[in-house]
This record gives structure tokens, sequence and C-alpha cells, in this order.
């Protein structure tokens, strides 16, 4: 019964984690790139490469996802460094997304809040499925 209960478990952990893949590594990520690259001829060249690397970021994190379903250590090895260079490759760009938007004044049209906190909230929750892919990788290799 024991082992039921914790496959179960486990059946119930990669369901969240695929869950959260695609909404914040995929969708949010990939959707805020793709806004960038959409509007880049307001927003200038440096942030339509910065919208290209954040669409190759969650790319990297969904695919290191994907990997890691598979049985063989090697691919718990190639997901974890799939999902930790996308990891960095998105922080890094909101790094640099958030340090433009405040150096430009952005600021949202009706509550003045600062936009680079809307960026901030939307791409920072990407670390949540980045770390549930790095803790199956981990606990799978053992």
């Amino acid at each position: 019964m024991e082992k039921n209960k914790k496959k179960a478990l486990y059946i119930a952990y990669m369901i969240i984690m695929v869950i959260f893949t695609v909404i914040y590594s995929l969708i949010m990520v990939c959707m805020a790139g793709a806004g960038l690259i959409y509007n880049g001829d307001s927003y200038g060249r440096e942030l339509v490469n910065v919208g290209i690397w954040l669409i190759i970021s969650g790319v990297l994190m969904t695919a290191g996802a994907v990997v890691c379903f598979f049985k063989k250590r090697i691919f718990s090895i190639v997901s974890a460094v799939l999902t930790i260079a996308g990891l960095a490759v998105c922080l890094i760009m909101l790094y640099i997304l958030c340090t433009h938007a405040d150096s430009a004044g952005w600021a949202d049209n009706y509550t003045m809040e600062p936009v680079s906190r809307m960026y901030r909230e939307r791409l920072l929750p990407v670390i949540a499925p980045a770390v549930m892919t790095l803790g199956v990788d981990f606990f799978k290799s053992r």
C-alpha cells in the first residue's frame, strides 16, 4: 500500500509540474518574448533580441521538463542542463528588460505602477517549474 501512495504522489507531482511548465515556462515567457518582438519597431533592436532570448529560454525549460520523463540517467543530466540554462537565460533577460523599462520610465497608464513590476510578477514564477524539474532529475538519478 505504501508503494501505491508514493506512486500516486509522484504522478500528482508530475501533473502539477507539467501544468506549471506549460503556464509559466512556455506560455508566459514565450508570450512576453513574442510581445517584445511584435512591438520591436517601437522598442528597438535590443528588446527584440531580449524577446528572442526569452522565447529560447522558455523552449529550453519546457524541453528540460519533457526530457525528465525519460528513465535513463543521461536524460536526467540533459534535463537538468536544459532547465538550468533556460532559467539562467530567462532571469538574465528579465533583468535586462526590467532595467530598460525602469530607465525608460515605463509605467501602467491606469495605476502608474512600473511596468518592470508586471514583468517580474509574470516571469519570476518560472522558478517553480524549473525547481520542480530539477527535483525530479535529482531524485530520479538516485
